[in-house]
């Protein structure tokens, strides 16, 4: 049975103590079962069963849309899904062990010393989003590499330079528009008397 967990694209060898990547310490071995898009994936646990899990930090296209003065074709998405499926069952092995690392619902899949969550980004087949902003550093680091792939045109960036922009500016601006809310749905239940507000223990001290 499937535990629904809510959940979050580089050829060659990445160490994790390389950039500014940290692992939650919520960890597990897990076997990876199955793929479904390039930052989603099912992996089966022997203390927890089977799971989703959806890479932290990092968003690939997944529907056609409109967004603004740009857009993903019909055509453009089907073409970006078919190289970015083949880039992730090339990179990802079926029935292997990796490591998985929860944080606030999204996931950090490592093998070895190989953090796919930046190896994605940096080979060209994601962007970065920050739905989570918990992981300030590893943010960072995955911008750093997602210039690079951009200024390179690793991946997607050399054939669909532009979609890849439109789903960036798209995730940005959605996630904008969530962080507003949350921030006004804090304050409104600070109103309430529901969250009490947060103690000034330098004052405190000082009394």
């Amino acid at each position: 049975m499937f535990c629904r967990i809510k959940i979050l694209i580089v050829c060659g060898i990445l160490s994790v103590q390389s950039f500014g990547f940290s692992i939650p310490p919520v960890s597990m071995q897990v076997l990876m079962k199955h793929i479904f898009a390039p930052t989603l994936f099912s992996v089966y646990s022997k203390d927890y069963g089977m799971m989703y899990c959806q890479l932290y930090g990092v968003a690939g296209v997944s529907k056609s849309f409109k967004w603004g003065g740009c857009e993903i074709t019909p055509q453009a998405l089907k073409e970006m899904r078919h190289f970015a499926m083949q880039y992730v069952q090339n990179k990802i092995d079926l029935e292997q062990q990796y490591r998985l690392g929860y944080k606030n619902g999204w996931c950090f899949l490592q093998r070895g010393g190989n953090l796919y969550n930046a190896e994605v980004v940096r080979d060209g087949y994601a962007v970065v989003q920050h739905f989570d902003l918990s992981e300030e550093e590893t943010l960072r680091s995955l911008e750093e590499l997602e210039m690079i792939a951009r200024s390179e045109k690793r991946g997607l960036w050399k054939e669909w330079g532009q979609e890849m922009q439109c789903l960036k500016i798209a995730l940005k601006e959605i996630a904008q528009v969530g962080l507003k809310e949350s921030l006004e749905k804090s304050l409104e239940l600070r109103m309430k008397g529901f969250i009490e507000p947060e103690t000034n223990l330098e004052t405190e001290s000082q009394e």
